[in-house]
């Protein structure tokens, strides 16, 4: 049965949890079918798609203008959602073709009426199609709130989907990715102040828990974040390529399972397959790329780099440590990589 609205998502997860936990817990069902992945590419305005072994396939869509940041596949209908760093959330069919008469003009939805000049960045897609949708920055004294609105798939077949109820509102100053815990929570990274994840009781919008008090004193800044089949919380450092988790749910230490990523470097968000390994996009010299000087200095929407390397999506395996380099090819500035069922 489809879950329509968050207090039937929310009991559906529940019991789903009650079920099935700790065997799949809420990793992506869809990655139960993956056969590609698709990821974005920033610096060239597009999607890419590889097969399951990380090997290019082709360009999956151009973004236009826009500049590629967080991204979702619906499990029903395969359309493929992207935030932008604007107001203007991308869509596409799972052919990677525009929405509208045989794709013959690009599909968005603005929501500056809603969020003003703060852009919406972690896009999270439920089993159901429901698309959960956060905002970047919360910096207090600035009027910006991350917050998460949530939209009902039948909601997003319009050209201007209205979202469902009054949205989330975080005391995040800057926020990263958007996942579900074992709980039914809709938990956010928070990378800035308060360093760590919040996690919202998606039926009362009120706050869950707050993992801050893990991370204090910590130096992790987490902008990906994952939850394994038994609550157990892994996220990616921005700054220093790193990955931590948990030993025991909610419980510090945060323990690094990873370091010795190319540096100098930033971190996106994590993936996860079926068998629980981790990936992790990284752009690699962005001191030079994009904190330098003519002509290697790049902005959100231009970019005069002479640094033509691909940057690499690494999968990890969450229990040695081992690093291997899953796509190397075709990626210019990636945030995401996601699993799809096509």
């Amino acid at each position: 049965m489809k879950a329509t609205n968050s207090n039937e998502r929310y009991a559906l997860v529940q019991n789903l949890t009650v079920v099935l936990c700790p065997a799949i817990a809420l990793f992506d069902l869809s990655a139960h079918a993956v056969t590609n992945e698709l990821v974005g590419s920033a610096e060239s305005h597009s999607i890419e798609r590889f097969d399951n072994n990380g090997n290019w396939i082709k360009t999956f869509a151009s973004t236009g203008p826009y500049y590629t940041v967080g991204f979702a596949a619906s499990p029903v209908t395969g359309g493929v959602f992207v935030s932008t760093f604007t107001a203007t959330v991308l869509r596409y069919t799972n052919r990677g073709a525009s929405f509208g008469p045989n794709g013959s003009y690009w599909s968005t939805f603005n929501m500056s009426s809603l969020v003003g000049a703060n852009p919406p960045q972690a896009l999270l897609l439920d089993s159901s199609g429901d698309l959960i949708l956060a905002t970047n920055y919360g910096e207090s004294g600035s009027g910006y709130t991350v917050e998460s609105f949530d939209y009902s798939y039948k909601e997003l077949k319009k050209e201007a989907p209205v979202p469902i109820g009054p949205p989330i509102k975080t005391t995040i100053e800057e926020g990263g990715q958007s996942a579900w815990d074992v709980l039914g929570n809709l938990c956010i990274a928070s990378w800035y102040s308060p360093q760590g994840a919040q996690c919202y009781n998606p039926i009362t919008r009120a706050l869950a828990y707050d993992y801050s008090s893990e991370f204090l004193n910590q130096g992790i800044e987490p902008v990906g974040l994952a939850f394994g089949p038994s609550n157990i919380l892994t996220v990616s450092s921005l700054f220093s390529g790193q990955v931590f988790a948990e030993t025991t749910p909610r419980i510090e230490p945060l323990n690094l399972i990873v370091t010795g990523t190319v540096q100098p470097a930033e971190v996106g968000f994590l993936a996860v397959d079926r068998t629980g390994n981790l990936y992790l996009p990284e752009w690699h010299n962005v001191a030079a790329r994009y904190r330098g000087q003519p002509p290697d200095f790049c902005t959100y929407y231009s970019c005069q780099d002479a640094d033509t390397r691909s940057d690499i999506v690494y999968k990890i395996d969450p229990a040695s440590g081992a690093v291997t380099n899953f796509i190397s090819n075709h990626l210019w500035g990636p945030y995401q990589m996601i699993f799809v069922p096509f």
